[in-house]
Formats: C-alpha cells, structure tokens, sequence
C-alpha cells in the first residue's frame, strides 16, 4: 500500500497499471489489424502461417510447441491450412514415416496479403500523429522489442 502511494506522489504509475494499459493498447491494435487485414484465416492460422514460414519445413509437434497449444489443436489447424491451400503436408526427408508442413503458393501470397494490409493500415494510424509523437513511438520501439522477446522467451523456453 504504501509503494502505491509513494507511486501516486511521485506520479509515476504503479508496475501493473502500465502493464495493464500496455496490454490493452496492443490488444486494440491487434484487434483492429485483424479486422482490416481480414483474409478468411483466423488468427490461430495467421500465427500457424507465420511459423510455418519462419521453420520450414516444420513437424506439427515442433509447431505445437512454438504455438504453445496442443498437436491435436495444431493438427485441426494445419487440416483447415491444408484444405484451404495454404500449406501442405510433404514426407519428411529425415524420416520417411513422418511427415513435414510447408507453405505453397498460396499460402505464402496470403501471408503477404496479410502483412501488406496491416503494414498500410498503420502507415494510416500514424500519420495520424504528430511529428512528437511519432518521435517518441519511433524511439519506443527498440524497448517494445525487448519486451516481445522476453515474452517470446518465456512462452517457448
């Protein structure tokens, strides 16, 4: 109690106030990207695209993992990448009896169609700002990396 309210002197916010509006601004952002870069993939198959792209070829069981669901919810995941034609399933080349997941075409002209509607929608949101408060989002940005890889760190590691 007594931190809060040396906090509240100071007028700096309290650890989880921060963490909380950090949580809720990039939630918005997310959410709103999504919306605008709608490409009849949900999200959980937006994520699988991308780290398929990132470790192909990939065993669904590795991308599980990656992803931090289950094989069988990764597997459901890769049918419906399958089916729509995104991704495909090849044989292993180090074990014949498994099988690997790779992009196809498709797949990779949907992960750019993605990217591109995101990228041009927050070029949008920015100008939006001042010149200030661009400076200041641009000089945040190597800080919000650091906390994308911490966070990456300890949802895999």
């Amino acid at each position: 109690m007594a931190i809060l309210e040396t906090q509240k002197r100071k007028g700096s916010a309290p650890r989880s106030s921060s963490a909380t509006a950090l949580r809720v601004a990039v939630l918005r952002i997310y959410r709103a990207l999504r919306i605008r870069a709608d490409h009849q993939v949900t999200p959980s198959q937006g994520s699988a695209l991308a780290r398929i792209e990132q470790s192909e070829p990939v065993r669904i069981g590795i991308l599980a993992h990656l992803e931090g669901i289950s094989a069988a919810s990764m597997s459901k995941i890769v049918d419906c990448l399958v089916d729509d034609g995104y991704v495909a399933r090849v044989p292993d080349p180090l074990d014949g009896r498994a099988s690997v997941v790779q992009l196809t075409t498709g797949g990779r002209e949907m992960i750019h169609a993605i990217r591109t509607a995101s990228t041009e929608a927050l070029e949008v949101a920015l100008e939006a700002l001042s010149e200030s408060e661009q400076s200041i989002l641009r000089r945040s940005l190597p800080v919000l990396e650091k906390v994308a890889e911490a966070l990456q760190f300890r949802e895999v590691g």
